[in-house]
């Protein structure tokens, strides 16, 4: 199989005797058994594939999230334009994917970019806000990016510009002077929740903007 980049791929092989004693055991497909078997699941990861897990929004009386639920949903109402600016690789795109799909849901006005990292640098800066300023967004959502862009918070600002990060990447004091950020590393707070990745901030971001919609 050739990739998109055009390097070849080659499957990985199993044993696949293993693989017929865990189609068998778990009742499961031939491909996801094969899964199973290159990744050394135990039995633990494989109950976790047959069973439906339940997600649930530990950010639900968080303050940060009910702030910034608030702010979008001003903006929703008013019908700005939305800026989603995600940063550069698998969790920043999903993460701008769900507002995306979100916004498309609602038929919010809105645009979104993700950095070149050639051309842009990497993540939030104010060479590359002075571009996208040229749309006049009146809210700027940072995914995956924003905690330690400080000087392109400022810029925002200076002109007028709201901006709500989510980001789960190291942050430090002085934070930056977004109007609220999202970022579990922010404070201290439950251990589960410091290691969730951007898309799934986002995900329990909207699931709270719904119940609040």
């Amino acid at each position: 199989m050739i990739s998109v980049s055009g390097k070849k791929w080659t499957q990985y092989k199993v044993n696949k005797n293993l693989v017929e004693k865990v189609k068998q055991d778990y009742g499961l497909g031939d491909i996801l058994s094969q899964l199973i078997i290159s990744r050394n699941y135990d039995n633990s990861e494989i109950y976790g594939v047959q069973n439906n897990q339940k997600l649930t929004n530990i950010f639900n009386h968080d303050n940060d999230y009910q702030k910034a639920s608030l702010i979008l949903l001003e903006s929703i109402s008013n019908n700005d334009n939305i800026c989603i600016l995600g940063d550069y690789d698998v969790d920043g795109a999903c993460a701008t994917s769900l507002l995306i799909r979100y916004f498309n849901h609602i038929n919010q006005k809105h645009f979104f970019y993700i950095p070149d990292r050639i051309i842009d640098g990497y993540g939030a800066s104010k060479k590359l806000f002075q571009k996208l300023i040229l749309k006049k967004p009146k809210l700027v959502i940072m995914v995956d990016c924003g905690s330690t862009s400080n000087e392109a918070i400022d810029y925002l600002n200076k002109n007028n510009i709201r901006s709500i990060i989510i980001d789960h990447h190291e942050i430090n004091k002085p934070y930056p002077k977004s109007d609220v950020i999202i970022n579990p590393k922010k404070k201290f707070i439950k251990k589960e929740s410091d290691h969730l990745c951007a898309t799934t901030l986002t995900y329990f971001f909207i699931e709270i903007l719904i119940k609040k919609n």
